[in-house]
């Protein structure tokens, strides 16, 4: 199934596409504090935001994966991304967020959440989702509560390159 386009009350949710990488790198691919806790390192150039917008836009047909781009319908621009992932460990969909800092703590990673497990619900049958969080994230805690996430246990997990592992508090919607 191809990634579709969803709506929210601020957010267009789409695929990426690779004229997006200017924008993405400038607002949030390319800061320290956005890429703190996630699995990939702030990206030194707007080439890495644009690999990762093609490995974007050649898994958007397949069934483990499933990415959008956060576009602010305010101003059109994107303000973030995220999705959902099949965790073979859990046999179920792991859910992603990151925005970029001018639009933290807006409640725009919950509002896009909820059209993502919405969509995960609906059209993939999906009962159950687990999410993850760095300890020191606490922000990001705060938002799985907020959708219903309970916390399960301690867990770690590391960066895509293998250099830096985190502790992690794990999380699951049932």
């Amino acid at each position: 199934m191809q990634t579709p386009t969803l709506q929210t009350e601020r957010l267009t949710l789409r695929l990426g596409q690779l004229s997006d990488a200017q924008d993405i790198y400038d607002t949030w691919t390319s800061d320290p504090e956005v890429a703190k806790y996630m699995r990939w390192n702030a990206h030194a150039s707007v080439n890495e935001t644009t690999e990762f917008l093609t490995h974007t836009i050649n898994n958007a047909a397949g069934p483990k994966a499933f990415d959008w781009i956060f576009i602010s319908k305010e101003t059109g621009k994107p303000i973030g991304s995220g999705g959902i992932f099949w965790h073979d460990g859990y046999s179920m969909f792991e859910l992603g967020y990151c925005l970029a800092q001018k639009y933290w703590r807006q409640g725009f990673a919950a509002e896009a959440s909820v059209a993502i497990m919405d969509f995960a619900r609906c059209e993939l049958g999906a009962k159950e989702f687990f999410a993850e969080h760095v300890k020191e994230n606490v922000g990001s805690g705060k938002v799985l509560q907020k959708l219903g996430f309970v916390y399960d246990s301690d867990g770690e997990y590391s960066t895509f390159d293998g250099k830096t592992t985190f502790k992690s508090c794990n999380y699951f919607l049932r």
